[in-house]
C-alpha cells in the first residue's frame, strides 16, 4: 500500500447529510434505503461538520429508551432529533492528508469513518471499506503466494 497518497483520491465526496434538528425516522430511512452506516450532520447551510450519526448511534438510542424507567413509544423515538444520538465535534481529515494517516487514525480509534473537512467546509468521507478497498487494489497479482481459499 502506499500511504502518502492524499484521501481526495479515494475520499467518497458526495455524502448523505442532514442537520441536527432531524427527526431519527429521516437517518433510519436513509441507512436502510441507501445501505449506508454513517450520516454526517452538518449546518446545512454553509456545509460546516457538527457531527456524525452511525447505525451504531441509533441503535443504542432505542437500546438506552427500553431499558430505561418511563420508555416512550418507537414512534416517539423517531420523532426525537438527530442531535440526541449523534456524535458531537467528531474527529475529522482533510483531502490533502494522507491515506495512512486515515487508516492509522480508523485502527487506533476503532473507528469506521472519518469526515473529510476543508476550508470549515465538508469534503466527503473516508471509510475503512474505500482504505480496505484501496489497499486491495495495490496488491498485485505475483504478489499472492497462496492461492485463496474460502
Amino acid at each position: 500500500m502506499k500511504p502518502m497518497r492524499n484521501l481526495e483520491e479515494i475520499m467518497t465526496k458526495e455524502v448523505v447529510t442532514l442537520r441536527p434538528e432531524e427527526p431519527l425516522k429521516k437517518a433510519v430511512d436513509y441507512f436502510d434505503r441507501l445501505s449506508i452506516h454513517h450520516l454526517l450532520i452538518t449546518d446545512g447551510k454553509h456545509g460546516k461538520l457538527l457531527g456524525i450519526l452511525s447505525k451504531t448511534d441509533v441503535l443504542n438510542v432505542f437500546l438506552s429508551n427500553q431499558g430505561s424507567e418511563d420508555p416512550i413509544s418507537f414512534n416517539e423515538l423517531l420523532d426525537q432529533k438527530v442531535s440526541v444520538a449523534m456524535t458531537e465535534d467528531p474527529i475529522y481529515l482533510d483531502p490533502s492528508d494522507s491515506i495512512g494517516l486515515a487508516a492509522d487514525l480508523i485502527l487506533s480509534n476503532k473507528f469506521h469513518s472519518l469526515p473529510i473537512v476543508e476550508d470549515n467546509k465538508l469534503m466527503g468521507i473516508v471509510t475503512s471499506h474505500d482504505l480496505l478497498k484501496f489497499a486491495f487494489q495495490q496488491i498485485k497479482p505475483e504478489d499472492i503466494t497462496e492461492p485463496f481459499e474460502e
